[in-house]
């Protein structure tokens, strides 16, 4: 007898959306999350593209609700750290860093991505001491202050324009040569006059001894540098999948995101990836949402086929 006959692992969209689907179906079911319950959504202050919300909701209400429909049919909740997924014969172990695993005959993975690195001198010297990776969380340290956003694709210009309300002035540094973002998000941007877009140039060194101070930045091209006084650094320029601790356990593509079908279905039965995690994401809520009913749905026949 398994302790369970579901695992999932990653609390977002995904994730619950998944443990909503076994749970109606009256599967045991035990999601883990490192961290809180809702994904990195509840860290966005307005989702604007999710339908049904033609105003837009706050990611914290939608991660929330999501949790509390999820848990109404009786998904456990645990908060724990992943550390290895082992296979055997006839069932799966998941292990965590407390020392505690579960036996499991299904393992779903949405544990998402976590924000890239800029790897330049000063990031992680002045971690959390004016950089930072999460306007939401801790954008409030900059009010009336400089701030640099690193990233002009729909997240970071999402972060940026709500600096912008409390920031007296927001630089946006894109290496490519214009932004990525949305149209409409664009839009904003240009019509916001505490923002400064910078195209083409990436960010060399951050600066300071003790606090950010200033960074400095290199044009494509022709070298040129040029050092900003800024007071803070938002670094957004792409998600790496959380999928270290599954190497050799299933197979991984070249952006180390996990290879799925159009079930979800890994190569090894019983193992199912679902959200950002898994190869092409279009790395959207929705798209998670939908990636986890189809892993939900996926699994519930793994099971049936075994009872």
């Amino acid at each position: 007898m398994f302790d369970w006959d579901a695992v999932i692992i990653g609390g977002g969209p995904a994730g619950l959306t998944a443990g909503l689907y076994l749970s109606r179906g009256n599967w045991r079911t035990l999601l883990l999350d490192k961290e809180s319950f809702g994904g990195y959504i509840k860290n966005i202050e307005l989702i604007e593209n999710y339908p049904g919300f033609a105003d837009g909701i706050s990611g914290a209400q939608l991660g929330t609700e999501m949790v509390n429909q999820a848990t109404k049919y009786g998904l456990t909740l645990e908060q724990a750290e992943v550390t290895g997924v082992e296979l055997f014969s006839s069932s799966k172990w998941v292990a965590c860093a407390d020392g505690k695993g579960y036996t499991t005959a299904a393992v779903i993975i949405a544990g998402g991505s976590v924000p890239k690195k800029l790897g330049v001198p000063g990031e992680e010297k002045l971690r959390g001491r004016g950089v930072i990776s999460c306007a939401f969380c801790d954008g409030s340290q900059f009010v009336d202050r400089v701030v640099a956003v690193c990233g002009g694709g729909d997240s970071g210009i999402t972060e940026a324009l709500y600096l912008a309300k409390l920031a007296s002035r927001v630089i946006v540094i894109e290496m490519m040569p214009k932004l990525n973002a949305t149209a409409i998000l664009q839009d904003r941007v240009r019509a916001n006059p505490k923002m400064e877009v910078r195209c083409g140039v990436k960010v060399e060194a951050i600066l300071g001894d003790n606090q950010v101070e200033g960074i400095t930045i290199v044009k494509e091209g022709n070298g040129q540098k040029e050092t900003l006084k800024v007071d803070g650094v938002l670094v957004h320029v792409g998600l790496d999948p959380n999928t270290g601790y599954l190497e050799g356990v299933v197979p991984l593509d070249s952006q180390k995101q996990i290879i799925v079908n159009q079930w979800m279905e890994t190569e090894v039965p019983g193992i199912f990836a679902a959200g950002d995690i898994r190869s092409g994401s279009p790395r959207q809520v929705v798209a998670a949402v939908g990636d986890g009913a189809t892993a939900g749905m996926s699994a519930q026949r793994f099971l049936q086929k075994l009872a």
